[in-house]
């Protein structure tokens, strides 16, 4: 195994041995095939991948982990994602979202499916991205059970807030909110005209942080939907 280091010429090895009575289990023997074939610099995350396709995604893309969305699940698969599509890192939106997001073996049986629709899923910033990659699923998968269609909804509705420097966005027991980052939000025209529009089923919670409190809703599908709406109006809302 050769790859370049640094900016010289110089390459380094790495060895890697096995005991010849032994037989090689075909895991085992899919890694060291992997490891051959991703000797480039910057193949670390394909690796990774790949090795997440060999070993089954587990709880770190599966129900278990998904369920309350924490942090260390989907949201860090996103961020590698972002900055191996992109080039660039950022800073998530911290998520504490009661409502079960994720992708079953039932619904997707592969690993390697599961993973090219969480990657498509972690690329979608707008409603148009939602429709267009509900289509596709649609169409190559049958109806969207209600979790993925969780997992597409949080993923707009995170593009939408990192958008206005949202800090955290929760949903629990009828109730989602939006922290922001700072004081400034007060003076932004496009929340205010959207608290104009949707002033009925919001109000702000400053006991510690400015945080827009939403309460329209029967479940956390509806209250994500709603938190959507309000978001997208605002990013649209053009003063006169």
């Amino acid at each position: 195994l050769k790859g370049r280091v640094g900016r010289s010429s110089r390459l380094a090895h790495a060895y890697f041995t096995y005991k010849a009575e032994r037989v090689m289990s075909a895991n085992a023997a899919a890694r060291l095939k992997a490891i051959m074939e991703f000797t480039e610099l910057g193949s670390g995350y394909k690796l990774a991948m790949r090795d997440l396709e060999i070993r089954g995604a587990g709880n770190v893309l599966g129900a278990e982990q998904h369920g309350h969305m924490d942090k260390v699940g989907y949201e860090l698969y996103a961020k590698l994602l972002k900055e191996e599509l992109t080039g660039e890192s950022y800073e998530p939106v911290e998520l504490d979202i009661h409502a079960n997001a994720y992708i079953s073996e039932k619904y997707i049986e592969s690993s390697a499916g599961r993973l090219d629709t969480y990657k498509q899923i972690a690329e979608i910033s707008t409603v148009a991205d939602y429709k267009r990659v509900y289509t596709s699923l649609t169409d190559t998968y049958g109806t969207l059970p209600r979790a993925v269609e969780n997992l597409m909804v949080i993923a707009v509705l995170k593009s939408y807030a990192s958008k206005f420097h949202v800090k955290k966005i929760t949903l629990d027991k009828g109730v989602g909110a939006l922290e922001f980052s700072s004081l400034e939000v007060l003076g932004d025209a496009r929340i205010r005209a959207a608290m104009d529009k949707y002033g009925e089923t919001t109000r702000w919670n400053m006991s510690q942080a400015p945080v827009l409190e939403f309460f329209k809703g029967r479940d956390a599908a509806e209250l994500m939907a709603e938190m959507t709406k309000f978001l997208k109006f605002a990013l649209t809302f053009q003063s006169l």
